[in-house]
């Protein structure tokens, strides 16, 4: 597939992935609207030049980066990480984009998007008391994410699947 092809193709999943519903509520206006602009403007070619361990580092950047363009009132890094995942999560699963810039090798590494539905889901199957407690996107913090994190990327290798698929779990 041509680059003007790869190129609509990420528009078209930055558009589908960050609806209003997916970032409302975050503090500002217009926060599903920079997102969506920041995703489109990503560099996935990246993914052709790291290796699968490199791809926490990658995602704490673009974290960072997309926090600085969101409107002021919502630069939140939780509200940026989800935005991320939950376009990342699509940007996996698509096949033209997979093949354009070999994401197979990262089949496992995703994240799941967390929210207020994920991350209760979460804590139920984990137990009392074993993740935090959640306090929303707003003010998710890097620690708290990675706490989630870990735990759905064990509950997903004993499952059989990839724990970017864990955000709809029922």
């Amino acid at each position: 597939m041509d680059e003007e092809k790869i190129m609509l193709m990420q528009q078209y999943i930055a558009n589908i992935a960050i609806s209003g519903s997916t970032l409302r509520n975050q503090g500002a206006g217009k926060v599903a609207k920079e997102a969506r602009k920041f995703l489109m403007q990503l560099k996935l070619k990246i993914f052709l030049e790291i290796q699968p361990e490199d791809y926490p580092g990658v995602l704490d950047k673009w974290t960072e980066d997309l926090k600085t363009k969101l409107p002021t009132g919502a630069q939140n890094w939780g509200t940026a990480r989800k935005a991320l995942n939950v376009f990342l999560v699509q940007v996996f699963m698509n096949k033209y984009l997979a093949k354009q810039y070999g994401l197979s090798k990262f089949s496992d590494i995703p994240e799941t998007p967390l929210d207020s539905q994920a991350t209760k889901k979460l804590r139920k199957i984990a137990g009392r008391g074993k993740l935090p407690r959640w306090d929303g996107i707003k003010r998710l913090k890097p620690e708290v994410s990675q706490r989630y994190q870990i735990f759905a990327a064990d509950y997903a290798k004993q499952q059989g699947i990839p724990r970017s698929c864990l955000e709809r779990i029922s």
